[in-house]
């Protein structure tokens, strides 16, 4: 008798163990690079700082005035250019690209330089340069590439972009359906292009703290990678629930045959 309830322990064991994913394979960007916010801050410390433009930023310049007919050149003739920006493609036709030497070739300006400066600075350089040839005019200038990147364990991964000025990181974890009950908590990744530097910062989100970070509000290009917890490897949704039913279905008759078999022998 005790020989069944081996095989049968056994058994059901080996199906957990079939189901079970080692945790190494399944996190992503593993390495020594990262760095949490506990070894690069001394003290935590409210420190915002404003995206500077870099090259390959794709700018929406609008300028509206008086003159109509005069703007409309200095618009691409895109008059509803504005009511399209949240489709990639049409993004990229109604925008101004940045160059790599950090300029954009304006109609009829030509050429104005907007590497390093953040957007309202942009804003005034185009404003002075457009006042010279339309009197009692307005530009509105916004960065058309200022989306971020959200995988890991989180329940709707993707790329989302940023409508509002400042969105932190907890703003940018609900956009994507919050965490999943696999997530750690304690191992949200942070990964950021700041200018020629790839910084990739691990972040405790569980620490209040990091309200006071640096590191709290986003930028255009982040990408937030929330990495599993040890759980996520035991998961048993691999299990073939209907062969482990039949199994037990199986096991316990035959554990009822013989234990009667048993008794009758006795």
């Amino acid at each position: 008798m005790k020989n069944y309830i081996v095989l049968i322990a056994s058994v059901l064991y080996a199906l957990l163990l079939a189901s079970c994913v080692p945790l190494k394979k399944s996190i992503y960007l593993q390495g020594d690079m990262a760095k949490s916010l506990e070894e690069i801050e001394a003290t935590y410390e409210t420190k915002k700082s404003s995206y500077l433009i870099k090259p390959n930023d794709n700018l929406y310049i609008r300028v509206t005035s008086l003159d109509s007919r005069t703007s409309a050149f200095l618009n691409n003739d895109q008059e509803n250019a504005s009511n399209r920006i949240d489709n990639a493609m049409a993004a990229s036709l109604a925008g101004y690209r940045v160059d790599l030497d950090g300029s954009i070739s304006y109609p009829f300006v030509g050429k104005i330089y907007v590497a390093n400066l953040t957007l309202p600075e942009v804003t005034n350089k185009i404003q002075l340069a457009v006042s010279k040839f339309i009197e009692e005019s307005s530009v509105n200038v916004k960065l058309l590439n200022d989306n971020i990147t959200i995988i890991g364990e989180v329940q709707r991964p993707g790329r989302f972009l940023l409508y509002a000025e400042e969105v932190n990181i907890l703003e940018a974890i609900s956009m994507a359906g919050d965490m999943t009950d696999y997530s750690n908590r304690k191992k949200v990744r942070l990964i950021r292009q700041d200018g020629d530097t790839q910084q990739m910062i691990v972040i405790n989100t569980l620490d209040e703290n990091i309200v006071f970070s640096p590191y709290y509000y986003l930028k255009p290009g982040d990408i937030i990678y929330v990495e599993p917890r040890r759980l996520k490897s035991w998961s048993l949704s691999s299990i073939p629930i209907g062969l482990t039913l039949t199994f037990i279905n199986t096991a316990l008759l035959l554990y009822t045959f013989y234990s009667t078999q048993f008794d009758t022998g006795n």
